[in-house]
């Protein structure tokens, strides 16, 4: 499969975002309007999109700007990323970057942060920050492990009640922060290390057929672990009990350990844990 990436600034290109934002999260009432995303577009927003080709397509096509690709295919928006200015010169925010779910999984979304770290970085930004839920893996994965950000912030209910895929507990939020120049980040996304060990590490918490039951906060040691859930969409939607005790449960144990100083810095599988760390004084 064959991808291209570029902005987007054409009317009838940005007015294709609201209708991917529907079909990536499901929640028709919460998307951007045409409107605004062109009014910050030209105030030197970032919004690009990804689009599937069936052809080869050379540096000169016309796809590069509008249109056709070679053979007469037509480019398919797949995804997209779109992030503004912050009141701070060296970074940028990243509000919103998805796939079409039947792309997830297929390294758009890496190309895609690839195609913003370099624009950004053309542009004299340092860093990128965003938020995301704490207790998706996949998007932890991602964030952590594949990119190479990290966060020591948490922001309980970051933007109140939600529908579609985040409907049924708080939008409590992590404040992700990616170091566009680190070694480390460079390093995630064009020749990621395996993931680390962490035999022997204690964990924060202990969680039984996937529900907390146990929070420990006299923990001390440089590095630590926190569980979160395998499947933290199907207990979104299939018990909102547990889901409201799981928000309960990860805000308490991040907020505690975020204010002794630590920091996520990576996140492994089976199951599914982040790493917290601290510097040592």
């Amino acid at each position: 499969m064959n991808v291209l990436i570029r902005e987007l600034h054409e009317p009838e290109e940005i007015a294709l975002i609201p209708r991917l934002e529907q079909a990536i999260w499901n929640d028709p009432s919460d998307t951007i309007r045409t409107g605004t995303l062109m009014a910050l577009v030209h105030e030197g927003a970032l919004l690009a999109g990804a689009y599937r080709i069936e052809t080869s397509v050379t540096p000169f096509s016309p796809l590069g700007e509008r249109g056709r690709g070679i053979g007469g295919s037509t480019p398919q928006l797949v995804g997209f990323i779109f992030g503004f200015p912050t009141n701070r010169p060296s970074d940028h925010h990243s509000h919103m970057a998805g796939v079409l779910p039947e792309y997830q999984g297929s390294q758009i979304g890496l190309l895609l942060k690839r195609y913003q770290r370099d624009w950004a970085l053309s542009r004299g930004y340092e860093r990128v920050v965003w938020t995301f839920d704490p207790l998706r893996s996949l998007n932890a994965h991602f964030n952590l492990r594949k990119l190479g950000a990290t966060f020591r912030r948490y922001i309980p209910n970051c933007y109140g009640p939600m529908g579609g895929i985040n409907a049924g507990a708080p939008s409590d939020r992590a404040y992700a922060v990616w170091e566009l120049r680190s070694p480390r980040v460079f390093s995630r996304i064009y020749a990621p290390p395996p993931a680390p060990s962490v035999e022997g590490l204690p964990q924060a918490n202990r969680v039984e057929q996937q529900e907390p039951v146990e929070l420990r906060l006299d923990l001390s040691e440089k590095r630590i672990l926190v569980q979160i859930p395998e499947d933290w969409g199907q207990i979104l939607s299939t018990d909102p009990g547990l889901a409201l005790r799981w928000r309960a449960h990860s805000r308490e144990v991040f907020e505690h350990y975020f204010a002794q100083g630590y920091q996520a810095t990576d996140f492994v599988r089976g199951p599914n844990r982040y790493v917290l760390e601290r510097e040592t004084p």
